[in-house]
């Protein structure tokens, strides 16, 4: 079910405040501090969902260029958040697999000892 037509200038509103967070959310990443990552991005969602639940708005030509560079801005934030991501993304995946091979290990000498 959409709601009503957000105005244009909700719209703009709604994409500057997820490129505020996009930029806070790349902020917390430079800094190492994930969970906040995590919080900003759930709400990032929010008013994503908030976009996509309101139906199609239009856009003169000078609102057009704002939202086409407001959302350059929060792609490159995302592209960066990712970027800072991916390294510590493979660290866990590496920690992980040396967990279940240990875990394997622990299982199979149990057994064996039985």
């Amino acid at each position: 079910m959409t709601t009503p037509a957000m105005t244009s200038n909700e719209m703009l509103s709604t994409y500057e405040a997820l490129s505020e967070l996009t930029s806070t959310m790349l902020a917390a990443a430079r800094q190492g501090e994930w969970d906040e990552v995590a919080s900003l991005e759930a709400r990032c969602r929010d008013h994503i969902g908030n976009l996509q639940q309101s139906g199609p708005i239009a856009l003169d030509e000078r609102e057009q260029r704002a939202k086409i560079a407001i959302v350059r801005a929060i792609l490159q934030n995302d592209a960066r958040i990712r970027a800072l991501a991916e390294p510590r993304l493979h660290e866990l995946q590496q920690r992980l697999s040396h967990t279940r091979q240990g875990q394997r290990g622990m299982k199979a000498y149990h057994a064996h000892r039985l």
